[in-house]
């Protein structure tokens, strides 16, 4: 991958990556509405992911509604023959605000490629959708998704991979409850796969607001920023071994903070201008 290609946005529009376990009244299903229209925003909820979409569908409804939402509709996606049904297409089509629920990530492969992933796509091209995702939602975002793996080293089998749906700029690669499961060695032998990956961890409670080439941290806690372009990776000879990795830059990034992904610098938000 050229290097300056991957720092480019996938498209325009704005999309708002929750790393899970987000508090309702936090502020984070706040800035999603807002960003949405309002009281006027047409939200289509993307269940496909969990193993509870009734539950899951009630839950988000009831929230949405408390925040002045009265158009919520559900879209569960349960093969790809779903995905490119014209269903999902009229939904989608008409959408403000796209939120993608948590669950297991493996789920949402249907969607990648398919027609609701073109139109997902499109409007954000046109700037006419914002699209949100938590948990494995969030995963499921980038071009290329985590689908699991656990481990306490850096290693090839720590990690599972996959396309995503491709939405963010395409050197980014989001990992979800990432302090609270310890799961920097699982982003880091991602990011060693392809070194030019921008390894993004976010914490529960936490979003990322990626506008352009360009994302603001928002909530209550940290997003883990992991920088390989300049770091070296020496592969071991079995996929349990530990992959030799140094160089790679480290941001601990709370909410406020910037991070532009061309230049791959931080900047601090007003919140911490101190001095």
């Amino acid at each position: 991958m050229d290097a300056d290609e991957g720092d480019k946005p996938a498209d325009p529009g704005r999309l708002l990556i929750i790393g899970g376990a987000e508090c309702r009244g936090s502020g984070l299903l706040e800035r999603f509405v807002e960003l949405s229209g309002g009281e006027a925003a047409r939200i289509v909820l993307v269940t496909t992911a969990t193993g509870a979409p009734e539950e899951v569908h009630a839950d988000y409804e009831r929230v949405f509604r408390k925040l002045g939402v009265d158009h919520t509709r559900e879209l569960r996606l349960r093969g790809r023959s779903d995905a490119d049904g014209d269903n999902a297409a009229e939904l989608l089509d008409d959408a403000t605000g796209v939120f993608f629920s948590g669950g297991d990530q493996s789920r949402l492969r249907a969607l990648v490629g398919s027609r609701a992933n073109e139109i997902l796509r499109e409007r954000l091209r046109a700037g006419g959708a914002v699209i949100a995702g938590t948990s494995a939602g969030a995963t499921a975002m980038g071009r290329t998704m985590i689908l699991g793996g656990e481990g306490p080293g850096v290693s090839v089998a720590t990690v599972r991979t996959g396309p995503g749906l491709g939405l963010l700029p395409r050197a980014l690669i989001i990992d979800m409850h990432f302090s609270e499961r310890g799961r920097l060695p699982r982003l880091l032998s991602a990011m060693a796969l392809d070194l030019e990956h921008l390894g993004v961890g976010i914490g529960e409670n936490t979003g990322i607001l990626v506008d352009g080439t360009r994302f603001e941290v928002l909530g209550a806690g940290v997003a883990t920023v992991a920088d390989g372009r300049n770091a070296t990776v020496i592969h071991a000879a079995g996929d349990e071994d530990p992959i030799t990795l140094f160089g790679v830059r480290l941001h601990l990034l709370p909410a406020g903070c910037v991070f532009d992904i061309a230049t791959r610098e931080a900047t601090i938000g007003p919140a911490h201008d101190w001095y």
